[in-house]
């Protein structure tokens, strides 16, 4: 038997319905889509809850070591693998405004790496920043002008900073500014979700060398309010759903020989008119090889979509893993499919034929 006639007629089946592909290409593709919906949503779900819990600055872990934190030391810790940013804080002398000579404002000086750890979008020009609720509430905007006991400042710009979550409420009224610092009194910084204090040790090396036996040195929580709960990398590796992307490749070979199964009487047929056993093995096989292939190329496309729209950080490490799940499962299918005719005898088909089932 020649390769193209199998080939030929498989493309036949396909093309005039004989096949029933089109159904079988639908459910399998729903399957496969259904269970890897379900793991994208699990990890979104986790991942949410773990940005919430950074949004909040429950990831921030704060030292304090008055005028003993060495900010280049500070700001070099941002740069190692596992930490997220790292920054030095010093506080100042509390700025009086012209216009509210009774009020002093607290007023903060950060490094760089803080400024980027509360999300201040810097101007490289002298100025100030304040948070934006603080800006409401005093009718400013960026670009105004204030004079204060020091002189005339620009409002550069704000941030966002909520004290009602249970962080360090200190910023959330305070003049804050960026300043060339050699020494502060605190060194912030981000770790993973999850981390919890075990990067303590790391943040401890901030602390400059003649100041470590000196120095009180304290270590907290930024925000000791929020918890994420259970490690966010853990809860990823034993998520439930990721156990549906290994029942998929059972459920399409299952609806896949389910589908061939229905054809014992076409097959039974074929064999009475003169078929052999491995034409309609070959045939069945590339029959499912043609299903599987769109069924395997609409699946990618849409699983690309849908991990992009929500997940598009994640994109680079989910999408391998899913394409890997719906290669298994196309294979699945295309087993599923043969099975049946390639390990019933043509004995057995006969007498299905005799029987019309």
């Amino acid at each position: 038997m020649r390769v193209s006639f199998p080939i030929g007629e498989a493309f036949a089946n396909v093309r005039t319905g004989t096949a029933r592909s089109g159904l079988l290409a639908v459910v399998i593709l729903v399957v496969v889509l259904v269970a890897i919906l379900f793991d994208t949503v699990s990890v979104v779900l986790i991942s949410s809850k773990a940005e919430s819990f950074r949004e909040a600055g429950g990831a921030v872990r704060v030292l304090v070591a008055r005028d003993g934190v060495d900010v280049d030391a500070c700001e070099r810790l941002g740069r190692i693998a596992g930490v997220v940013a790292s920054g030095a804080v010093q506080e100042q002398a509390p700025v009086v405004m012209d216009a509210m000579p009774g009020l002093k404002v607290p007023h903060y000086a950060l490094s760089p790496g803080a400024a980027d750890l509360l999300g201040i979008d810097v101007v490289d020009r002298a100025g100030f920043y304040l948070p934006t609720s603080l800006a409401e509430q005093w009718g400013m905007h960026t670009g105004s002008l204030i004079e204060t006991d020091s002189g005339r400042g620009e409002l550069l710009g704000t941030f966002e900073f909520d004290e009602t979550d249970g962080r360090d409420p200190r910023l959330a009224n305070a003049f804050v500014d960026l300043a060339v610092m050699k020494m502060a009194s605190e060194c912030w910084m981000e770790t993973p979700p999850g981390a919890g204090s075990s990067y303590d040790d790391l943040l401890r090396t901030a602390v400059a060398p003649d100041a470590v036996t000196t120095a009180d040195i304290q270590i907290s929580a930024f925000n000791p309010a929020v918890h994420v709960g259970a490690d966010g990398y853990r809860e990823f590796q034993e998520r439930p759903s990721k156990y549906g992307l290994l029942a998929v490749v059972v459920v399409a070979a299952i609806v896949a020989a389910g589908a061939t199964a229905r054809r014992r009487l076409e097959m039974s047929s074929n064999l009475h008119a003169g078929a052999t056993h491995i034409d309609l093995v070959m045939v069945t096989l590339f029959e499912s090889l043609i299903t599987v292939f769109v069924v395997g190329m609409a699946a990618f496309a849409v699983v690309a979509w849908i991990v992009r729209l929500l997940l598009p950080a994640a994109t680079d490490q989910l999408l391998p893993a899913y394409v890997s799940s719906i290669v298994v499962a196309v294979l699945g299918a295309v087993l599923g499919g043969i099975a049946p005719i390639a390990f019933l005898s043509e004995s057995r088909l006969f007498r299905s034929f005799k029987r019309r089932i």
